[in-house]
């Protein structure tokens, strides 16, 4: 699958950093991640997922382990939140990230936020994951080291799940 059916603010910040991008996933949109690692053949914990939150103040990103559910508490304590943040609408996605709710793209957004990523998704070093496409039908390939490096995201663990 060609890089042209990913949105152009993403293939731009791809080409513009030399980004090794695999488009993976042009089909209808799986439901959860485990939909998604069947269809590609992946571990569930390879696919990953770009949430957008809000605490009134600010916004922030946060990209986990699709099988994992976020600890907003844990991300409000590691970005300062003012209060605990809350998931944005799908209008507030829209115009954050730039992407539609279900297929955010963890690259590219249309306003600076703050991003935490996971330590579960950025441990080992190196490690390939697959995350949205900006659609909800896509999904690409591409190393967690870029999603950190791009966005100057703190690593910490904020998922549920991890310690």
């Amino acid at each position: 699958m060609s890089l042209d059916t990913l949105p152009p603010r993403l293939q731009a910040c791809i080409a513009a950093h030399g980004v090794a991008v695999e488009v993976v996933a042009s089909a209808e949109a799986a439901a959860s991640a485990e939909t998604a690692a069947r269809i590609l053949g992946v571990e569930v914990g390879d696919i990953v997922k770009t949430l957008v939150l809000t605490d009134g103040v600010r916004s922030f990103a946060a990209v986990i382990p699709g099988h994992r559910r976020l600890d907003r508490r844990k991300l409000a304590a590691v970005v300062g939140a003012v209060r605990t943040p809350r998931f944005a609408s799908a209008d507030e996605v829209l115009a954050l990230s730039g992407y539609p709710a279900g297929g955010v793209a963890p690259l590219a957004f249309a306003t600076a936020l703050t991003m935490v990523v996971d330590a579960a998704v950025a441990a080992p070093p190196g490690r390939m994951v697959v995350a949205g496409g900006g659609r909800p039908e896509l999904l690409i390939r591409l190393g967690a080291d870029d999603i950190v490096r791009l966005n100057a995201a703190v690593v910490a663990p904020v998922s549920a799940d991890a310690a």
